[in-house]
């Protein structure tokens, strides 16, 4: 399980990290189903989520049921020498405790720039979407429940997982964030008569991705323009 590299530094083998296995197979995931299964060159614009979606996979695949919404949960942290609740690779372990981890959809702005501090492309953009993915998904566990049973069951995990696979084959090629939250919110109207669209809206918008917001017209761009404000028609309908 151990190595030693040429510099003497220990090393990890990551294919005992469950996290990056799952990640790395929802690169296929994702790259497949968006655009159709004939077209595999649908994420490669600066704005496009895939890593995101990979990291919510990880987050997925190894949730257990004493996890909480605030419990930091880092990515690749075995590999990095860290605690599950480290950050591993990320700026920031997910969690939806906005003091521990502060990313809006604004901060993609100065992705790649060199700006110090700044995100980078496409694995901090990717980042941000699965910081907001994150916020959807307690919202669905706290209204129905964990089951650990990830391949049949019913509860909250399962329902957010499945609108996730069915906005991959919703949304278009090259999508932006708010093209994939729009593709999540019309599987919920498929799948589920629309009934999460409150618990949707309320984990994108805490995260930038609101009614309001703009994403700058092309997934090419990163000029956007983040809003945390709810549809109108909120307060009657939530």
């Amino acid at each position: 399980m151990f190595e030693w590299t040429s510099g003497g530094a220990l090393n990890r083998d990551s294919d005992f990290d469950a996290g990056l296995i799952a990640h790395e197979y929802c690169h296929g995931l994702s790259t497949r189903l968006t655009g159709g299964a004939l077209d595999t060159n649908c994420l490669w614009k600066d704005q496009q989520p895939g890593e995101g979606w990979s990291d919510f996979c990880a987050l997925f695949i190894t949730a257990v049921a004493s996890d909480t919404d605030i419990t930091p949960r880092g990515m690749a942290t075995y590999v990095e020498f860290e605690p599950p609740n480290g950050p591993g690779f990320r700026p920031f372990p997910y969690t939806t405790d906005m003091a521990v981890n502060p990313l809006t959809y604004g901060d993609i702005t100065t992705a790649g720039s060199g700006i110090p501090g700044s995100l980078s492309i496409p694995h901090g953009v990717g980042h941000v979407w699965a910081t907001a993915l994150w916020e959807v998904y307690w919202n669905l566990v706290h209204k129905y429940g964990f089951d650990a049973d990830f391949h049949t069951g019913t509860k909250g995990n399962n329902i957010a997982m499945q609108l996730v696979v069915d906005g991959l084959m919703i949304q278009p090629c090259d999508p932006t964030f708010l093209d994939a939250r729009d593709a999540i919110l019309t599987a919920d109207l498929v799948n589920n008569d629309g009934v999460n669209v409150c618990e949707i809206w309320e984990g994108f918008a805490k995260r930038g991705m609101g009614w309001t917001a703009t994403d700058g017209g092309d997934g090419n761009s990163l000029d956007v323009v983040e809003a945390f404000d709810l549809p109108p028609w909120w307060q009657q309908e939530c």
